[in-house]
């Protein structure tokens, strides 16, 4: 039985939050893995990030077609078939006997997953109105709670059964997910366009307003593939570190983030976007730098912690600021060019990134990202100070 304040705003966060997890059980099954299906698979640093880029391309092709899918077919109708899609392309890992096969399911896997963001979003926007950034910080913990999960989950299956079974275990949320949001979610009434100027928007208007958070996302993705790829095989080659043992430490970071992006919503309400945005990618650019100054492993556990709150604690702002500054009829299409810009970067660094630490090691690469970060937070700082 319901209690008495629930309606259904809450039930499509809830649906949307549950969304976010299962999307990075199905989506972080593969760092924790990637050490012993490169081995096993022989393929290099640069190929490991080369799979994290297959998944971006298809994350970023979905970005822009999600608003109108949403428009025509209903966000119920869109979110449950893309979680039908990317369970199927997740389980079919599980037979890979390559590089390649790897590679195709991991763009499919992307490209199923690319509408839940601008959609859920867009959605949370309409529905939460001026708290709208605490119910979108909520929801976007759900990929935190899922990651977290996943690591221990995928290590666990990995020493006892390997890892093509993780890739089938972790398929499975996505389709009893699908049925639940055919079954508690309602349809949306669909937008009407009106013939009053006052409107109908174009979204040329507010390319403006959406620049400095496209540079804030392309920032936040920068840092985010590389910790999210290369973390696992940071801790096993650069701290030496035994599989599992890396797989339950990288887990830290995900774990932080969800307290991060729960309290998101608070932080900006309190200092703005530009302060809370800049002054997060900064402190993400310290701690990465830190896991390579300190040599030790007496604070790694403390400093992945503290990078994970810093680093995960911008996404939400970036995506609230950007919905509650366009009318509704545009939110899924901002959404959409802001993320999928971001996504691009992310795309492209993580094979960058990958062949900076075949060629230079961790320690050079980290530490250039951590200055290319310092230096974006900086530009984007410049650009929203202007009117």
């Amino acid at each position: 039985m319901k209690p008495s304040w629930w309606n259904n705003n809450y039930t499509v966060l809830m649906i949307t939050w549950m969304g976010w997890i299962s999307i990075y059980l199905a989506r972080s099954v593969l760092p924790p893995v990637l050490p012993v299906l490169s081995a096993e698979l022989g393929m290099t640093h640069a190929q490991s990030g080369l799979l994290e880029t297959a998944y971006l391309i298809g994350y970023i092709i979905s970005k822009l077609p999600a608003g109108v899918l949403s428009d025509r077919y209903g966000p119920r109708r869109v979110l449950a078939s893309s979680m039908i899609g990317y369970g199927a392309a997740t389980f079919l890992v599980s037979y890979a006997q390559g590089f390649t096969d790897i590679f195709a399911l991991r763009f499919l896997v992307g490209l199923f997953q690319g509408v839940h963001l601008p959609v859920a979003n867009a959605l949370l926007s309409d529905r939460f109105g001026d708290k709208q950034s605490r119910a979108i910080g909520f929801n976007e913990s759900g990929a935190n709670v899922g990651n977290t999960l996943a690591f221990p989950v995928a290590v666990s299956i990995l020493s006892v059964w390997g890892w093509r079974t993780a890739f089938m275990v972790l398929s499975v949320p996505a389709f009893l997910l699908s049925v639940a949001t055919f079954l508690f979610m309602k349809d949306e009434p669909k937008t009407q366009q009106t013939d009053d100027p006052e409107e109908n928007h174009n979204i040329r208007e507010y390319l403006w307003v959406l620049i400095p958070y496209a540079l804030s996302h392309a920032t936040y993705n920068l840092v985010l593939r590389t910790t999210f790829t290369f973390i696992p095989s940071f801790l096993v080659e650069f701290k030496g570190m035994e599989v599992a043992a890396a797989g339950f430490m990288a887990m830290a970071l995900p774990f932080a983030g969800i307290f991060a992006k729960m309290g998101s919503g608070f932080i900006v309400e309190r200092t703005g976007p530009k302060y809370a945005i800049c002054g997060s990618a900064a402190l993400s650019a310290v701690f990465l730098a830190s896991l390579v100054w300190y040599p030790g492993e007496s604070l790694l556990a403390l400093n992945l912690l503290i990078l994970g709150l810093t680093l995960y604690s911008f996404s939400p702002i970036i995506y609230s600021s950007t919905t509650s500054s366009l009318p509704s009829g545009l939110k899924a299409m901002g959404l959409g060019m802001v993320t999928m810009f971001g996504n691009i970067v992310g795309a492209v660094s993580t094979s960058v990134v990958g062949a900076l630490i075949d060629g230079r090691g961790y320690g050079f690469t980290f530490l250039a990202i951590s200055v290319v970060t310092i230096l974006a937070s900086v530009l984007i700082f410049a650009v929203m100070s202007k009117k």
